[in-house]
């Protein structure tokens, strides 16, 4: 079974702002119904109010037949009917219901404004009126027959039906609206989406081709502007990775081909004349080449684990001017040149002791090579800093140029740094340790041979 197909982000979005509105619409189209409801019915209570304001004023300064039913006129839409206490009979009604029957009932209701309750009168003779009148009320009256009951209802356009048609536009408009507006959303999210999917084909295209090709890039600095900005900055750091990496790999390559190509001439030429052969030779170039490879996987190792950043780091106080006595004591132990430590002063620091010691075995190593009779170590505080310096007697280098000495697979001299054992990583691998202990390395001018000066922090911060 495949993977679950997820929609678009122009789908998902559309469909976010179409339920989005069709919630607002939804609480919009019942607050509009309730409100004119409301409103309605507001507007019927202060009409049969004035209705029955006007009545009682009438029945206060006239005589009720005792006989004849009397017509009253039409207050807007509603219309009254009075009755005698016990709505036994009709006295008084409004034109448009002047025929009908007793259509209610008043009975007690603490509840009520007026202290009454309406109950309507459901019969054949009043279901016709009944269907026509909404929103009764009841009060009493005072008439020259006797106390009375005045009913008051909204005639001809019942509440309700205004309210049913008000509800039936809603749910008509309102989905039409909904459609409406999800087609407007698609549109614009598909607009604003373009230019997105054009840098997505761009990069795409990019990926497959040639990664020297850019994004192209629209004026100001919107969302977009800065996306295409930052595509293209990634689009930089790959092409340049893509480059460290095939040259990488090609030095990589190179420098390993060389000491087994040296190991599988010398081993045929002494198979094929095992009697004349001579076998100290051999072995002196088997282990000289075997050490110069054990060198160069070491080094490749380590930079390849640095790259990705799983070499574990820790912190603890190391002390540089150790780490110089005892390379001083190393090369005076495997070669003849002198060592002169009369410039290390105590200089303890925070950091990594395996990588500060390999930095400074690197520096001595790389120095070692190129000395002629004397190498020269010096340590000492130089504010945040410590600074250790490594120099040699030999021919020297052209500082200003020095700086790509630091650069993978690069050497001063490519043939004696190779019958010397050197790998053209190690300066390479200083510069990095360096950098993680916050500090730098550089290549100082003196009056002969060479000297590299490394700072590292002291508290242990790292960049």
């Amino acid at each position: 079974m495949g993977p679950k197909r997820q929609l678009s982000i122009r789908a998902r979005l559309t469909l976010f702002f179409v339920i989005s509105i069709a919630v607002v619409l939804a609480f919009t189209g019942v607050a509009l119904v309730n409100l004119v409801h409301r409103s309605l019915v507001t507007s019927a209570t202060n009409q049969i109010e004035d209705a029955f304001a006007q009545t009682q004023a009438r029945f206060a300064t006239s005589t009720l037949s005792p006989f004849a039913e009397v017509v009253l006129p039409m207050h807007g839409d509603v219309v009254v009917q009075v009755t005698n206490s016990s709505g036994t009979k009709v006295w008084a009604a409004s034109s448009a219901i002047a025929d009908a029957p007793v259509l209610a009932h008043g009975s007690v209701d603490a509840t009520a404004r007026s202290g009454l309750a309406l109950t309507l009168v459901h019969s054949p003779r009043t279901a016709g009126t009944l269907s026509q009148i909404s929103e009764g009320q009841v009060q009493t009256i005072a008439t020259t027959r006797g106390p009375g009951l005045i009913f008051g209802y909204v005639y001809g356009t019942p509440i309700a039906h205004s309210v049913g048609v008000l509800l039936v536009s809603v749910v008509i408009s309102f989905p039409l609206l909904l459609l409406l507006s999800g087609g407007l959303i698609w549109l614009g999210i598909g607009l604003a989406l373009a230019p997105v999917e054009s840098i997505r084909r761009r990069v795409d295209v990019i990926a497959a081709r040639d990664l020297s090709e850019r994004v192209p890039v629209t004026g100001g600095d919107d969302e977009i502007a800065r996306m295409a900005r930052t595509v293209n900055a990634m689009l930089d750091r790959l092409e340049s990775s893509s480059k460290f990496q095939q040259e990488f790999v090609s030095n990589a390559s190179h420098e390993l081909r060389s000491p087994l190509t040296t190991l599988l001439a010398t081993v045929e030429r002494a198979a094929s004349d095992q009697d004349n052969a001579n076998w100290a030779q051999v072995t002196d170039i088997i282990m000289r080449e075997g050490r110069r490879l054990d060198g160069l996987i070491e080094d490749l190792f380590w930079l390849a684990r640095l790259d990705e950043n799983q070499i574990e780091t820790i912190s603890v106080d190391v002390d540089l001017d150790d780490l110089l006595f005892e390379e001083a004591q190393r090369i005076r132990t495997m070669s003849e040149l002198s060592v002169d430590t009369s410039m290390v002063q105590p200089t303890r620091v925070v950091g990594d002791p395996s990588m500060l010691k390999r930095m400074i075995r690197n520096v001595v190593d790389n120095a070692s090579r190129y000395a002629t009779s004397e190498l020269r170590f010096g340590s000492r505080y130089d504010g945040p800093f410590a600074e250790v310096s490594v120099a040699d007697d030999g021919e020297g280098i052209d500082v200003a140029q020095s700086a790509r000495f630091f650069g993978r697979f690069v050497r001063a001299d490519s043939a004696r740094s190779r019958r010397s054992g050197g790998t053209g990583l190690g300066l390479s691998i200083v510069t990095d340790i360096v950098t993680r202990h916050g500090g730098s390395v550089r290549f100082v001018e003196v009056a002969k041979g060479s000297k590299v000066e490394l700072r590292v922090r002291r508290d242990g911060q790292r960049s």
